[in-house]
């Protein structure tokens, strides 16, 4: 499947795409940052930095900093066109490995405390495929992955039971939007060391910055690694194979530098991996 940037033609077409998508990247007026949030993929972590570099302190209570979306300033609010984001060097976006953002779906949104915003979904498992509310067993976490997987496979085709929602629609989804401001690719795992090599020339003190906040970590009561088969994983994989390609694109393309540098031109851009 590929994933090249769908084609819109006419000027006012993509005059109100520019538009659109540049309505997509959270901003700060201190510095010229632009950042594409995906959920589930490191995006309390980074917008609690951009609140930091901003004022200059952190959120008073970084967990809730979502409720705070309507405080950021956006892309579009400084008359950015697509074109011109593209020629910006701190222009991004953080993809995950979806086996991992599946499960931290999962273990948040479904069996977590994170359900009580997602009652719909929940409830629809448990009163209608079956989902274990409570389970204690590695097996009746399995049974739940299974059913998880299975109900998302078939909201993605049809909108079975409930509307999509960003928390489980592919990261591949905002493929458009990457590939119009040839966005910058990051990955969640290595933020620690991604987002140095970035910013390291703007924001020299990140370090620092970043032991002041908070990383959101799901709380699993058993390790992914204890839950997920390899026929679990194939499936998962199957049903998000798309941003399976883009993550290995964007993991192969940051091995392949000398990211001690801190350069930021060395980052890959979403252009330089399609």
């Amino acid at each position: 499947m590929s994933l090249y940037l769908q084609d819109h033609s006419g000027s006012e077409a993509r005059s109100n795409l520019s538009d659109k998508y540049t309505e997509r990247l959270f901003s700060i007026r201190s510095l010229p940052l632009r950042y594409l949030v995906i959920p589930k993929c490191g995006c309390t972590f980074v917008k609690n930095l951009f609140w930091r570099l901003e004022h200059g302190s952190v959120y008073p209570d970084q967990l809730r900093i979502h409720d705070a979306d309507g405080k950021f300033e956006r892309a579009s609010d400084f008359g950015l066109t697509a074109d011109a984001v593209r020629l910006e060097d701190f222009a991004f976006t953080v993809l995950r490995n979806p086996v991992e953002r599946f499960y931290s779906l999962y273990a948040d949104k479904v069996v977590g405390n994170g359900h009580k915003k997602f009652v719909p979904l929940r409830k629809t498992l448990l009163s209608k495929y079956g989902l274990n509310g409570s389970p204690s067993q590695i097996v009746q976490h399995q049974e739940n992955c299974e059913i998880l997987i299975d109900w998302i496979d078939c909201n993605l085709k049809s909108d079975c039971d409930i509307k999509k929602n960003p928390h489980w629609t592919p990261q591949s989804y905002r493929k458009n939007i990457m590939g119009a401001m040839n966005l910058k690719l990051l990955l969640v795992r290595d933020l620690n060391k991604h987002l140095p090599v970035l910013l390291g020339e703007l924001v020299p003190n990140l370090t620092s910055i970043f032991a002041e906040l908070e990383v959101n970590r799901s709380k699993k009561t058993v390790r992914m690694g204890e839950v997920l088969t390899v026929d679990l994983r194939k499936k998962i994989n199957n049903v998000y194979r798309e941003d399976r390609m883009l993550f290995q694109l964007t993991r192969d393309a940051w091995a392949k530098m000398d990211i001690g540098s801190n350069d930021t031109r060395v980052v890959p851009r979403f252009g330089d991996l399609i």
